[in-house]
Order: C-alpha cells, then sequence, then structure tokens
C-alpha cells in the first residue's frame, strides 16, 4: 500500500474560543493510502495542548508507509507499529487506521459501522458548538443556532452568563457546558447549580483542572450535575482511573489515537458504569464521518467540527438539525469535494 498525506487550512466560519484559547485556522493532514485500485481516507487534526502538532502527524502519516504493508485488514498490527514508532501523534495514527478502515469496507462492499456490527441502531442527536469570546458573534447567527435541538457553550472566559441568557431565551435548545478547565472547584459548585436553575443546563463539561482528581470526587459528591471529563482522558487506562469522579467521559479519536482505542475505552467506560460522549476537534468531513461511525454506541455526540468550517475539502455524514445520518456508501462514506 502506498501513503499519500495532502494538508489544508481549515477556516472557521467565527473565531473559535475556549478558555484557553482562540482559534480561527486549522491546520489538518489528510492520509491517502492506496491499495491497488482503491483509496482510503483519514485525516489527523492535531492538538498542541496534548503535545501532537501538524509537523508531527504528517511525520506519522508519511513514515507509516513503511509500516502498513500490503494487507489492509490488519489494522490492529499497523495500530501497535505506529504507536510504538509514533507515540507523540495520536492523530497522525488515527489518520492512517481511519484510512484502512476505509479501504476495508471498500473491499467488502460494507460501510464501516457495518464492519463494526452496528447496523441497524439508532445514533444521538449531535450539539452544535457556540464557543464565542464576543456574545455579539453569537447574536449574529441565532437563525443558524436555532436549527439545532442542543447547543454547548463554551464557558469560563468572558461574559458566560450572557451567553447562557441569550440562547435559553433566543432557542429551544437543550443546552450543555464545556468549562475547557477554566473554573475553580468552588465556582463550579456556584454555577453549575445556578446554571442548572436559570438556564436548564443539562450536561457539564470538564469545569476542574485535568489533573484534578480529588477535585472532580468533591465536586460530584457536592452537585447533583452530570459531569463529563474530557482533557482528563485520552486512553482506555485513563477511564478506569477517573470512574468514580465524574459521570462519563468524551473520547475524540484525535487524542485516543483511532477507532480501536475508542472502541476500548467505549467497553470500559461500559464496564465502570459511565456514560460516553463522541466528541471532536475542529475537523474535516473525514474525521468527523469516521468518529460518526461509532455514534450508536453514544449516549451524546459532540461531532460538529465540520459545521464549523468555511471551506470543507471533503463530503460526509452531515449533521444537519443536530441528526447524523450515516451513509450506505461502502467505506467511511466521505468523498473530496
Amino acid at each position: 500500500m502506498k501513503v499519500k498525506a495532502l494538508t489544508y487550512d481549515l477556516e472557521l466560519e467565527v473565531p473559535f474560543s475556549i478558555s484557553r484559547d482562540t482559534t480561527t485556522i486549522r491546520p489538518i493532514c489528510i492520509a491517502e493510502v492506496r491499495y491497488k485500485d482503491i483509496v482510503g481516507y483519514g485525516e489527523a487534526s492535531p492538538s498542541g495542548y496534548y503535545g501532537d502538532s501538524p509537523e508531527l502527524a504528517l511525520e506519522a502519516i508519511t513514515g507509516a508507509g513503511g509500516l502498513i504493508g500490503d494487507d489492509p485488514f490488519a489494522v490492529q498490527a499497523v495500530a501497535d507499529g505506529l504507536a510504538e514508532r509514533f507515540p507523540a501523534s495520536p492523530s497522525g495514527r488515527a489518520a492512517i487506521e481511519t484510512a484502512l478502515f476505509d479501504i476495508m469496507g471498500k473491499l467488502t462492499g460494507q460501510p464501516v459501522f457495518r464492519l463494526f456490527g452496528l447496523s441497524g441502531m439508532s445514533l444521538p442527536l449531535t450539539s452544535l458548538t457556540v464557543g464565542v469570546s464576543e456574545v455579539s458573534l453569537a447574536e449574529s447567527r441565532l437563525e443558524f443556532l436555532r436549527g439545532f435541538p442542543i447547543l454547548k457553550a463554551k464557558v469560563g472566559f468572558g461574559d458566560e452568563e450572557a451567553l447562557l441568557r441569550l440562547l435559553a431565551e433566543e432557542t429551544d435548545a437543550a443546552i450543555r457546558v464545556d468549562a475547557n478547565e477554566g473554573w475553580t472547584l468552588e465556582e463550579a459548585v456556584s454555577k453549575m447549580e445556578a446554571y442548572r436553575t436559570r438556564y436548564g443546563v443539562d450536561l457539564f463539561e470538564q469545569p476542574l483542572p485535568k489533573e484534578d482528581l480529588e477535585g472532580y470526587r468533591e465536586l460530584k459528591r457536592r452537585t447533583g450535575a452530570v459531569i463529563i471529563v474530557d482533557e482528563s482522558i485520552r486512553c482506555k487506562e485513563d477511564v478506569l482511573t477517573w470512574s468514580e469522579a465524574a459521570h462519563g467521559i468524551n473520547i475524540k479519536l484525535m487524542k485516543c489515537g483511532g477507532l480501536l482505542e475508542a472502541l476500548r475505552m467505549i467497553w470500559v467506560a461500559r464496564s465502570a458504569g459511565l456514560r460516553v460522549m463522541l466528541g471532536c476537534m475542529v475537523e474535516s468531513s473525514v474525521a468527523i464521518t469516521a468518529a460518526a461511525q461509532l455514534a450508536p454506541l453514544a449516549d451524546y455526540c459532540d461531532l460538529d467540527g465540520n459545521l464549523l468550517i468555511a471551506n470543507d475539502p471533503f463530503e460526509g455524514v452531515k449533521g444537519y438539525k443536530g441528526v447524523l445520518s450515516l451513509s450506505e456508501v461502502p467505506g467511511l462514506g466521505v468523498r473530496p469535494v
């Protein structure tokens, strides 16, 4: 099999803000793996927060050519080899693994979700993330936001209560909150109870710093809110560590390294009685469609990265009005625009 890397800069429709930074451009790498006359696609959208980078992702994708061999069904063996050689780039490893699953589906004539035995199952609605530094940006997009049944507000910076008030008063959406580690324990206790009462917030994601295990245990004891951890969880081993400190975990292909590890994390989470969210970075339709293949196994989806960009280079799963519709096309069901 031959591997080719393609680079793109994804442009955000509006600047995307979280408690740590603001993004306007997101560099990604697309892995194009060719097996005979079949091409499989995968995506790396690396996050510097996790020590990954476009350079590391590109190195992993181009370096995979000497590891993948000629059997596209040897995904686990390839994943193990990539993890050993490119441990610093989970996004690059995810790109190659996704491309192999795309090829497997095309060879067997089946969409990837069927290869996982997930045919005939329903998918959760996806939320749409509202990450704005100025509430006026959300006001200017109200017509668009009103088209989604679930909105996830990024908080921990700016006038977060004004944003929540706007979403509660001007839309009919269920509201979730993601603080991206932006609160202290006492802030979280106070705000979570207040926001549940005032704005009907039904879920709080990563309110405290990612290492504060005891803080999360205390927060869980002191509030009745649903707590999901994201930055704290990167692999299956982390799931058990945090199982008593939260109600659920957010799994992202770009931080765990691919579909196989994501699947293992889901099974560990279920065995520990945890809820599962499938999330994303700012990504094109390639990575969003890949994650959506596992959506039937999730309680919550936040697979909206392709809805936030202006120049998606691929077509794939849509999140129109929050509804994720998986294609019956063999493979991932993505194609270049």
